[in-house]
């Protein structure tokens, strides 16, 4: 894993139905923490925009943490 990627800031929040709720703010490595729960997205570290649908699922996010 890359170093530096782990300590930018994404948003998490849980996915149900239409609903999101949100889990909180934490570093990349922080949110790779978290249990592996389908319904868990993360904000894209780079674009930290919640508009437009940017959400990353947990695979996506250990693929950004290790590039």
């Amino acid at each position: 894993m890359v170093e530096e990627n782990l300590y930018r800031i994404v948003e998490v929040s849980l996915k149900r139905g239409g609903d999101r709720r949100d889990v909180g703010i934490m570093t990349v490595r922080q949110a790779l923490e978290l249990p592996d729960v389908p319904s868990l997205e993360y904000t894209h570290p780079e674009l930290n925009s919640r508009t437009g649908n940017r959400f990353l699922t947990r695979d996506q996010l250990e693929a950004y943490a290790c590039s």
